[in-house]
């Protein structure tokens, strides 16, 4: 008898260069990976490598990252979307804090369940994590958050640089006066077991900080935005304040950003998005029904090149299931026993992720 084990991830190696080592962290019975947990792999791996967490049940718990490295997970909600993961569990992390050390990290593909990452460093990209944590149906009862603060260990001044993108069910607070803030394509949640009239901050940036906020869905909570730039986005509950901001093309439901530059206010959200229902997954609902009057209310949108207001419109769409932009075998079937004059036959489809 012969048995073949795949790791789902084993194709990576074809995007990243020959001088950083990939790791393997598993913790699944049986497995015999590199590490075993977040904490353990980063203090093994040396700057400029990449980590891999695999489908797992069990939590790889957190870590404090010092040293620049590439974290990769597989994803999630990856039984409710086609075409994801062969193995449809997530890997699962309790948060992240990176300081000055960690510059230039890469944290994608990971199930925070409500946890946070926290950010002590510049230059660091988080992208198609899952924030969000269900409680019976209810996808987003809790959200996590990604919260900026000064560069310590470093030279103490706000971190810039800063990329949050295609993320799903967070809050993001920006505690100093921090320059060069992107945050695109989001889900933004405060918990929904606060209801819609919650107060709580779901996005914050310091009077001082500087940013652009585009193309996320802002589902519940309080937005205070200075100095920024405010465009694609849809509220469609909570409040937004902030002075100096330029504020163009966003949809809302009731006057949060007024009428002017392409704003549409009073907007009906029922006509909005595609919408829960059978065979829709948590994720993809949130796509645009096909008269939505976010189709083309994009900044710079035109008949020849329409932009989408919305996480699933502009220059970044957001990816469904949050899949990293390596390759991912998402099929795979083969025969449990096989011979010499019998070879097992193994089938597997993989495609790439962008």
């Amino acid at each position: 008898m012969k048995r073949v084990t795949f790791t789902l991830l084993a194709f990576s190696f074809l995007v990243f260069s020959a001088s950083a080592k990939i790791w393997r962290v598993n913790n699944n019975q049986g497995v015999n990976a590199d590490f075993t947990t977040l904490s353990a792999a980063h203090d093994g791996a040396v700057a400029g490598d990449t980590i891999h967490l695999e489908a797992s049940p069990n939590s790889y718990g957190g870590a404090t990252f010092t040293k620049k490295l590439v974290v990769f997970g597989p994803g999630y909600y990856l039984d409710q979307n086609p075409n994801t993961q062969a193995a449809k569990q997530t890997a699962i992390v309790s948060s992240i804090t990176l300081y000055a050390g960690a510059s230039g990290s890469v944290i994608a593909g990971l199930d925070f369940g409500n946890g946070s990452i926290s950010v002590y460093a510049s230059d660091v990209t988080i992208r198609r994590n899952k924030f969000a944590q269900a409680y019976g149906s209810n996808f987003d009862y809790y959200t996590g958050s990604v919260n900026t603060y000064t560069n310590y260990q470093g030279n103490n001044a706000p971190v810039s640089n800063i990329i949050i993108s295609q993320n799903f069910g967070l809050r993001i607070i920006v505690n100093n006066p921090s320059p060069d803030i992107l945050i695109s394509n989001n889900y933004l949640s405060y918990y929904s077991y606060a209801g819609d009239g919650t107060t709580g901050d779901v996005l914050y940036l310091n009077a001082n900080a500087t940013g652009i906020i585009q193309n996320n869905i802002i589902r519940r909570g309080k937005v205070t935005i200075n100095n920024s730039t405010i465009t694609n986005n849809i509220m469609m509950a909570g409040t937004f304040s902030g002075t100096g901001n330029l504020v163009s093309n966003n949809l809302a439901n009731a006057s949060q950003f007024g009428t002017d530059n392409n704003n549409k206010a009073n907007v009906d959200m029922a006509t909005v998005f595609l919408g829960a229902g059978t065979d829709i997954s948590y994720d993809s609902q949130w796509k645009l029904a096909s008269a939505s009057p976010a189709i083309g209310a994009g900044y710079g949108s035109t008949a020849q090149n329409p932009i989408d207001a919305g996480m699933y419109g502009g220059h970044t769409p957001y990816i469904l299931s949050g899949l990293p932009a390596i390759p991912s075998i998402y099929y795979f079937e083969n025969k449990p026993v096989g011979s010499n004059g019998d070879p097992i036959t193994v089938t597997i489809k993989v495609k790439s992720n962008n």
